[in-house]
């Protein structure tokens, strides 16, 4: 091996180039422009170059192809949303011209999802140096059309269904897509018309104006002497020319970085482009092939790790086990899937505080686009609720969002008023007053043309806020959005018809996504993370690449395009293969100097991941002396045992519980907290002794609580509205017929005053999927009333009866005795016989095992709301003993046409005015056992075995059961 060989693979390619080009242009390095794939390579290269000449001189221009290109147009580049408003103007004007109806035009928002797809087939044209009537020429038929369609993918005939609306036939779609196409190359012409007249062009003319030889600026190139492209492996067809052309005249150079394994290999798609360079197109390089990977003896660790961020968490070990005296810049952690950048900077340790991370910050994780996200999302609620309420979600999103600038207090005395007030909804006016920021973020749009101007108005409130002024990246994002938002406008609002407020949304934040801010700090100091094709060119000692799965590397993806294969292919525009030998190559070239190199991939086989490693990793142990060193993360998870909870009673706890017993305390003792020491004693602890209060969640929908509170409201509604008008508590058909005509006001009012939303004399407004609750409420109602309608006549006694009776028992040999409370819904009378009613809207069931079983520990044959009934059954005969005949009834509306009686299969018996004076002393009797049970010093406070309960429990996260 020569020295130049030996330098060759041994110093960084970067650096070798910059070497020769100083050599070669010493005196006359200001002469040189130097043009790279991209910004990264530049910044290296400069740095080299400063090494070199250890003085002050006057470096070349350094400039990637884009800008190269773009300084050859004496017009602007216009950037993707220009470009998709002129492609719409473009369109619309041929069809008008082609003698279509302007109502037969869809609009800017329908066409925009075309829009995109037909601008990318426009470029690879322009790029390849197409002609654009000859590929579209080439589908002028319907049979070329039909195979057509079943390319394209289903995202893309979605577009074309909403494109052409009412259009559901297939043939028909097809022959309105072949109009579209024949008319392609005229679109194409007036795009770029419509274009030059705003002195704006696309950088793709630009490549093709400039690889046909006919720059708009032609004398663009005077101003330098030589160009030396550096870094590059595939080009397309206008550079190409270009630099063929240029190299016969002595005006160009080519730097390659190409390995002899993967290009004297016809089948390695790694050297697919360099070959072509190289062998077909005769492209001179200035720098020999090197051999490296043939020779290469690298033992590669490849890490499977189940599931896609858990690759992050590789990275603090991986910098823990790096040589001490490593230098920290010849470090890199590349990401062949970018989505891993968060978790990355989330699992950097922290004595490496020193990162350069060359893709920049991606607006899209920001605290300024969750903002922008917040502000549409509260304008379309505005919408929603007539301008008059907001959605507790969305309030609780600005609440806890770092830009609300509230008082704290205010804050969280809202916050606990949503809670506690079950308010699902806030009224406007709550949350304008608060600050100078939610006053805008609040107001409603006076019309969808306001959307730019109230957005500006936000992003200065925001800029102004005093934590933004300290942090640079945050004032990065603010400046970013303000500029894209300020770009925007002019150009929606020049659309006819304007597009509504949901497409606005979807489009800028669609170009905010697509923004990204640099970090602050040196460039080239401290660890490199970057994407995987931001690497080309450059060289590390060791290097982490994460996303090295198959499917992330190379990126299977589907082209997004019109143009089918096979007409590709005729053309000579980029098919599918292209980008597998673009990825391959760039992997491959960061074996020729790197001295260790760790891959990691997702091992885990879900809708995103194949679990596989990439196939180039794959190939290298088959095809080189290269090693793979499998092995897997490994994450201990110990599995920890929850220990069985038993709480002994001790003195304190006795004397809380006694605040029970009537004599020591007032506190009442509910069906509910009777049935919760049957289900279990730790629960009954927890909620009654402990008086711990779960953490309430309120949704956007209606949970059975609420729900079951609302039908109750709507019955209490109901009877006392017909008791009222009628004058006397006698329910007949009339009285039926009139609640069923009154059940959608009614059903408003009771909506209201369960969630207290509305104000005096305002009605309820039902959206979403409230109003197939309101439905569904409505059916609860008249199934009730259809019920009633069958017991007619009757008498109603009472509505809401608060019962509150005292219950003696032994305890220790001594009379106790315990306040037993509840509220029955309904009391009727009917041919003498007086009837206790409680409403449930759940699953129910008035059936039960037996008398015995209701008050099993077990569970098995517990049944809460039978339990309940007999309780207040109870408590309605010492309330009213004068009402000698009267029996339970449990209206369960899943179980209403069975019956609303309560019936005890075990006994054959049905608990009626003829039975329950046996049943109520039996009743009162495993009362007083259980209560003797619950008051015991000796009984301790122990779990259920019933594992179902514990799923249902609020308490289940204390006893490891959830």
């Amino acid at each position: 091996m020569n020295q130049q060989d030996s330098q060759l693979e041994q110093l960084p390619f970067l650096k070798i180039v910059a070497n020769q080009l100083y050599n070669n242009f010493k005196t006359n390095l200001h002469t040189l422009v130097v043009v790279f794939p991209n910004r990264r390579q530049g910044l290296y290269f400069q740095q080299y170059l400063q090494d070199i000449t250890g003085a002050p001189l006057v470096l070349p221009e350094l400039l990637t192809i884009e800008e190269l290109v773009g300084r050859s147009s004496k017009f602007k580049i216009a950037d993707s949303l220009i470009q998709s408003f002129a492609l719409y103007e473009a369109y619309a004007e041929v069809c008008l011209a082609a003698g279509d109806s302007p109502l037969h035009i869809p609009g800017f928002d329908k066409f925009y999802g075309i829009a995109e797809t037909l601008l990318k087939d426009f470029r690879e044209i322009d790029n390849y140096l197409a002609n654009v009537d000859q590929v579209y020429h080439v589908m002028h038929n319907v049979e070329a059309i039909d195979k057509m369609f079943d390319y394209l993918t289903k995202e893309q005939r979605e577009f074309l269904r909403n494109f052409w609306a009412g259009t559901i036939d297939k043939s028909a779609a097809q022959q309105k897509f072949l109009l579209l196409w024949q008319r392609l190359p005229a679109i194409y012409q007036r795009f770029h018309q419509i274009l030059l007249a705003q002195q704006c062009t696309t950088l793709a003319m630009a490549y093709r104006q400039l690889g046909e030889g006919n720059p708009t600026k032609s004398n663009f190139t005077k101003a330098f002497a030589h160009v030396a492209f550096v870094g590059f492996n595939a080009f397309n067809i206008a550079e190409e020319n270009l630099i063929l052309r240029w190299q016969k005249n002595g005006y160009c150079s080519l730097w390659f970085d190409a390995d002899a394994y993967y290009i004297n290999n016809t089948m390695q798609e790694a050297g697919m482009f360099l070959r072509r360079n190289l062998k077909q197109l005769q492209m001179k390089p200035s720098l020999p092939l090197i051999s490296t990977i043939a020779n290469s003896k690298l033992i590669i660790p490849v890490i499977a790790t189940q599931g896609h961020t858990a690759q992050a968490k590789t990275v603090a070990a991986w910098l823990a086990q790096l040589p001490k005296n490593n230098s920290a810049e010849t470090v890199g952690i590349l990401l062949a899937d970018e989505t891993l950048l968060i978790p990355v900077l989330q699992s950097l340790p922290p004595n490496h505080t020193h990162i350069n991370v060359t893709m920049g910050y991606p607006l899209q994780q920001t605290v300024v686009f969750s903002f922008i996200q917040l502000f549409f999302t509260i304008q379309q609620d505005l919408k929603t609720h007539a301008n008059r309420f907001i959605s507790h979600f969305n309030v609780e999103r600005w609440l806890n969002h770092p830009f609300c600038d509230w008082p704290q207090e205010s804050t969280q005395k809202l916050k606990s008023e949503i809670v506690q007030k079950i308010q699902i909804r806030v009224p406007l006016k709550r949350l304008q007053q608060q600050s100078a920021l939610s006053s805008w973020l609040f107001l409603p749009l006076a019309s969808d043309a306001d959307i730019f101007v109230r957005l500006r108005l936000l992003i200065e409130a925001i800029s102004k806020l005093e934590f933004i002024k300290n942090d640079g990246l945050l004032q990065g994002m603010v400046a970013a959005a303000w500029q894209a938002i300020v770009q925007a406008d002019p150009l929606f609002n020049a659309l006819k018809p304007r597009p509504k407020l949901d497409f606005v949304k979807t489009l800028l934040l669609r170009q905010l996504c697509g923004i990204t801010v640099p970090f602050e700090g040196e460039p080239l100091q401290g660890i490199q993370i970057m994407g995987l094709l931001e690497s080309r060119g450059l060289d590390f000692d060791h290097l982490l690449i994460l996303g090295a799965s198959e499917g992330t590397l190379p990126r299977i993806k589907a082209p997004n395009s019109y143009l089918p294969d096979n007409v590709r292919r005729a053309f000579g525009l980029p098919a599918l293969e292209n980008q597998d030998a673009i990825f391959a190559y760039v992997f491959y070239r960061l074996l020729h100097r790197s001295k260790s190199i760790t891959l990691v991939y997702n091992a885990q086989v879900n809708d995103n991941s194949t679990g596989e490693l990439s196939r180039f990793a794959q190939q290298l142990a088959f095809e080189t002396g290269i090693t793979l060193n499998h092995q897997q993360l490994a994450q201990k998870v110990l599995p920890q045992a929850w220990p069985a909870i038993t709480i002994p009673r001790s003195e304190k706890i006795q004397a809380q519980l006694f605040h029970y017993l009537k004599k020591e305390g007032t506190q009442p003792l509910s069906p509910s907290a009777i049935n919760t020491w049957i289900t279990c004693r730790l629960q009954f602890f927890f909620k009654y002794i402990a008086r711990l209060k779960a953490p309430k969640n309120l949704s956007d929908g209606v949970d059975a609580a609420v729900f079951g509170n609302i039908v109750h409201k709507l019955m209490e509604r109901l009877y006392k509205q017909v008791l009222k008008i009628q004058g006397h508590n006698a329910i007949t058909e009339s009285s039926i017929d009139f609640m069923r005509s009154q059940v959608e006001e009614e059903t408003g009012n009771a909506f209201s005053e369960a969630w207290q939303q509305s104000s005096p004399g305002e009605a309820f407004i039902f959206t979403g999927e409230l109003l197939v609750i309101k439905e569904v409420v409505m059916q609860y109602a008249h199934s009730f009333l259809e019920h009633d309608a069958s017991q007619i006549p009757f008498t109603i006694q009472n509505l809401e009866v608060k019962f509150s009776q005292p219950f003696a028992f032994e305890l220790a040999g001594k009379e106790a005795t315990v306040l037993l409370s509840g509220i029955i819904d309904r009391i009727d009378e009917k041919n003498g016989v007086y009837r206790m009613l409680d409403y449930k809207t759940g699953g129910d069931n008035p059936e039960f095992k037996s008398l015995e079983g209701l008050f099993d520990p077990i569970g098995k044959y517990h049944n809460k709301a039978v339990l309940q009934t007999l309780l207040y059954s109870w408590m309605f005969s010492k309330t009213f003993p004068e009402r000698k005949q009267f029996e339970p009834a449990l209206v369960a509306i899943r179980k209403i046409k069975k019956g609303i009686q309560l019936n005890e299969k075990l006994n054959k018996r049905i608990l009626n005015y003829e039975t329950m004076p046996d049943v109520l002393p039996q009743v009162a009797l495993h009362l007083q056992s259980l209560l003797e049970a619950l008051f015991d010093p000796k009984t301790a406070f122990d779990q259920t075995d019933d594992l179902l309960t514990c799923k249902y429990c609020d308490f289940n996260g204390i006893c490891g059961r959830a």
